[in-house]
């Protein structure tokens, strides 16, 4: 049994007697991870630079898997028809064929060390490929030995390999290379140091540990790429922001402002007052300034959404004026800001407020390495690996038609962001089409395995390293128990951080969409809400820490009759007796029937209340709210 992550180069020129006598006698079954992921994903400033990585280390682990085939490796995870195979690069089927970040297989060879190099040779001449295409078209602007020490450096990849002859169990083999990996990656490597100056190089603004290789000097040159004034780059990131140079991939990727507004265009579509204001706004903005600033939109739909928020207004200005000096872009800039405050007053008048927030959302597998290790046979490994191929495809699907942008799915993991009016929604939606394309590949006698949602509800100015964190932290809380949705809500600046996991079993997303309606229409103010959480508080501090302890029924019994106090207290003047009982109380009462202690049962229970109101007031509009809007 052997591992390797720097696989040697095999030998050439080898005599046909030799060529004959290594003739593959041997199965081996293989394992490779490339990397490193959290690098190629985590350091982005703009949506598309997120998802680039992502679609990047799908690439590479793309050409480590098409590698494993041409050495006539059999596949059994990511799953890849041998049609497609065959066709190599010519298919759209391949090229849009998403791959997770390991590759298993089995291959008949006497030197898998042979095989491991060139897989290995294949992911760094794929990524190589990508760097010279951006490197081509910034090589005057860039420090080219930086540049080629950090391209150098970055790929990471791992092989663990283990003799697999008949009556072998495969069970056993497939946890040894699992167990053989994770050793092999808790080893450091030692690189040795080769600088490309010594002193006064600048910082990345996205990747702390590398320095800059732009020439800054050179902005006016290369900031047709997308790169802004004084953003300091690395290699890395470089190669990420010139995703449209380099590729000839047409996919568009919209900002977190264009997500963010994407439900008051729903709203406004249905308001007519609202819609005049706004088109009102944007025709006074071209005849005013359009002759030094580009204002392309026509329609509501290509409007512009940086123009209905003053914290974006002036970066619109920067990107879209026509040889103007700095002091007229400001001056633009006070104008527009003053029109959007008079826009935002009218609209006020409507109950209409643009929001500018959004969700981030992560999911998850639950068990999985658990289960695919119970995997008795190569044929039971490779079904389970082709449908979680299916799921991967129609993830995409399913968060474009709730008009959300896959950044990544690859076997059970997607990563997506969503208009708020859509995240519960899209959150449903992942999880039961996991479990029933999952489940129709499960052996006899295993359970079915479940999706653990996080959704991180954040504001469009937060930097998006620090968004996709808050949301693995929310996938993180769901996976405590499994099967679960969590949702952590941050203001902007700080402020109160709401956060909330609950089981799928409890139906969590019908239960906050049936509260926002009861909102929609009255039946409860914030007022209520928060009151909630302070009994929460309050019952939570005179258990802690006191011998005073009321047993589970009667604390139970206590704490609803506290609820319905509140209910009958903070009770909206126009909704009678019938409706809190009937309609109200009814609702809260089967929330409250969770299968957790007291105090917890009223926790949850006040933090879905707050999660409903939170959506919607900043920005998740349902039909009800709509109505209410344009009533």
């Amino acid at each position: 049994m052997e591992m390797s992550r720097h696989a040697k180069q095999p030998l050439q020129n080898i005599s046909s007697e030799e060529e004959q006598s290594l003739q593959p006698t041997t199965k081996i079954l293989m394992l490779f991870s490339i990397g490193p992921v959290q690098e190629f994903i985590a350091q982005a400033r703009r949506t598309r630079d997120l998802w680039f990585g992502s679609y990047l280390l799908s690439e590479l682990s793309k050409a480590a898997a098409m590698k494993f085939a041409d050495c006539k490796g059999e596949l059994i995870y990511p799953y890849i028809s041998n049609e497609l195979i065959q066709l190599k690069c010519d298919d759209q089927r391949l090229k849009s064929l998403k791959v997770p970040n390991k590759v298993l297989g089995i291959v008949k060879t006497n030197d898998p060390n042979r095989v491991a190099w060139e897989v290995r040779q294949a992911i760094t001449g794929s990524w190589k490929e990508y760097a010279d295409k951006a490197a081509g078209h910034m090589q005057r602007y860039i420090n080219s030995n930086a540049w080629e020490r950090q391209v150098k450096d970055l790929v990471e990849f791992y092989a663990v390999w283990s003799q697999i002859e008949d009556g072998d169990s495969y069970q056993e083999k497939l946890e040894r290379l699992e167990n053989l990996l994770n050793a092999r990656k808790t080893l450091k490597d030692f690189k040795q140091n080769d600088p490309g100056k010594l002193y006064g190089e600048k910082k990345s603004s996205l990747d702390s540990g590398r320095e800059s290789v732009l020439y800054l000097d050179q902005y006016e040159n290369y900031q047709r790429f997308g790169i802004k004034k004084n953003e300091a780059l690395d290699a890395i990131s470089i190669v990420k922001r010139m995703s449209h140079h380099i590729t000839e991939l047409e996919t568009n990727f919209p900002s977190v402002c264009e997500t963010a507004f994407k439900p008051f265009i729903n709203v406004l579509e249905k308001n007519t007052e609202a819609k005049k204001y706004v088109d009102s706004y944007y025709d006074e903005l071209k005849q005013n300034h359009g002759e030094k600033v580009n204002f392309p939109g026509y329609h509501l739909h290509t409007y512009d959404s940086r123009l209905f928020y003053e914290s974006r207004i002036e970066e619109y200005i920067e990107e879209n004026a026509i040889g103007i000096s700095d002091e007229k872009k400001l001056s633009i800039n006070d104008s527009i800001s003053l029109k959007l405050t008079q826009l935002y007053s009218n609209l006020k008048k409507l109950n209409i407020e643009f929001s500018p927030y959004y969700a981030f959302l992560l999911c998850d597998g639950d068990r999985m390495g658990e289960l695919q290790r119970k995997m008795a046979t190569v044929e039971q490994h490779k079904k389970f690996s082709e449908q979680l191929s299916r799921f991967a495809d129609q993830a995409e699907e399913i968060v474009k038609r709730r008009q959300g942008s896959l950044i990544y799915s690859g076997g059970d993991d997607v990563m997506a962001y969503v208009p708020l009016h859509q995240c519960l929604e899209v959150s449903e939606d992942l999880r039961t089409r996991f479990s029933d394309i999952v489940k129709e590949a499960v052996p006899d006698g295993q359970a079915s395995p479940t999706l653990s949602v996080g959704i991180a509800i954040v504001h469009m100015r937060e930097p998006l390293e620090e968004v996709r964190t808050l949301a693995r932290k929310a996938e993180q809380m769901a996976k405590i128990r499994k099967n679960e949705l969590a949702i952590i809500y941050q203001k902007r600046g700080g402020g109160d951080l709401m956060n909330i996991s609950l089981p799928f079993t409890l139906n969590p997303v019908q239960a906050i969409l049936e509260l926002q309606k009861l909102y929609c229409k009255k039946m409860y103010s914030a007022q209520f809400a928060y009151a909630l959480r302070s009994l929460y508080e309050q019952y939570r501090n005179m258990v802690k820490g006191s011998h005073w302890q009321v047993q589970g029924t009667a604390l139970d019994q206590l704490l609803w009759q506290e609820v319905e106090r509140l209910a009958w207290k903070k009770k909206p003047d126009h909704i009678n007796k019938e409706q809190v009982e009937t309609i109200l109380l009814q609702r809260l009462k089967e929330m409250f029937k969770v299968e957790e202690e007291p105090l917890e049962k009223l926790r949850l229970l006040a933090e879905q209340v707050i999660i409903a109101i939170t959506l919607a007031k900043a920005g998740n509009y349902t039909d009800e709210l709509i109505a209410n809007t344009t009533s």
